[in-house]
């Protein structure tokens, strides 16, 4: 059966998201806990003119600060981004497939699922990490016996190797990245796991590579823009409001103005998901078919 149009795909997303706004949100809207986490954590950040001090030692505070900021960013940012994708996917699902699901419902099957989809994510990022390791590895090998061995043919051959592994990683991590998209869809909509969801992802694009790279890319491209000009928007009104103010020493501006661009960043983020998932959940229902 004949794929679903990019044009369907970005006008049913978005009557879906009209249509069910409010639920949509009521999980996607989980993701401003980073960013209320990242106002409190900024509040303890040390000041700009301190960390451009030379031998600045930080206060207990201003350390925490550091400290929770890298914690919102690395660990807590991305474990709720992967928990409010599973929940929007579960309730994707049952929207499209026309059952009403209760919020209470969405969050145990996020926590049935969470794990499942982390080991799914843990073994595409592996693959993601193979295209990195075919592309420079070989370069790095010949690099280092060209150190030790001062043949100069070596550099040369290193050289050539480095950008054939630059082309090679790329096609690899392109094609591999839509071969294994769908995996954590395979699991959180038809409960295939582990390595067999990878497996099912992968004969799903076989064959319609090219089909599926601009069905998974142009959507978000229209709706990254849209967010963008909301930003775009949204500092311009920022920063007429912050000149009003522009007695505020430089310090205390660069702080609102980080703290500004964090939450602006995460509302808009929230917005959007919920978009982009009903997007790729179209996408992998018309693959199915």
């Amino acid at each position: 059966m004949k794929l679903i149009t990019i044009g369907e795909l970005i006008d049913r997303s978005w009557e879906h998201y009209h249509a069910e706004f409010a639920s949509l949100m009521a999980v996607s809207g989980w993701i401003l806990v980073i960013a209320a986490f990242n106002v409190a954590t900024l509040a303890l950040y040390p000041s700009a003119s301190r960390l451009m001090t030379a031998n600045a030692t930080l206060t207990g505070p201003e350390a925490a600060g550091v400290a929770m900021y890298a914690f919102s960013n690395w660990i807590l940012g991305p474990l709720l981004g992967l928990a409010i994708f599973v929940g929007l996917i579960r309730l994707v699902r049952g929207q499209l497939s026309g059952k009403k699901t209760s919020m209470r419902a969405i969050v145990a099957e996020t926590r049935k699922y969470f794990l499942p989809t982390l080991a799914v994510t843990a073994m595409i990022f592996g693959v993601l990490i193979a295209t990195v390791l075919i592309g420079f590895l070989p370069s790095a090998v010949l690099s280092l016996l060209a150190t030790y061995t001062k043949l100069g043919f070596l550099t040369v051959i290193a050289t050539i190797a480095l950008i054939v592994g630059l082309l090679v990683s790329l096609v690899l991590g392109v094609r591999w990245s839509v071969h294994y998209y769908f995996a954590p869809f395979a699991l959180l909509v038809d409960d295939v796991r582990g390595k067999a969801s990878m497996t099912a992802a992968r004969k799903l694009v076989e064959g319609r590579f090219w089909g599926v790279l601009i069905r998974l890319a142009i959507p978000k491209i229209v709706f990254v823009l849209v967010g963008v000009l909301l930003m775009a928007l949204l500092q311009f009104i920022y920063s007429v409001v912050s000149n009003a103010f522009s007695g505020l020493s430089l310090d205390v501006q660069l702080r609102i103005g980080t703290v500004f661009g964090s939450v602006l960043s995460t509302v808009v983020a929230a917005l959007l998901n919920p978009l982009i998932v009903s997007s790729d959940l179209m996408l992998y229902q018309s693959l199915k078919r």
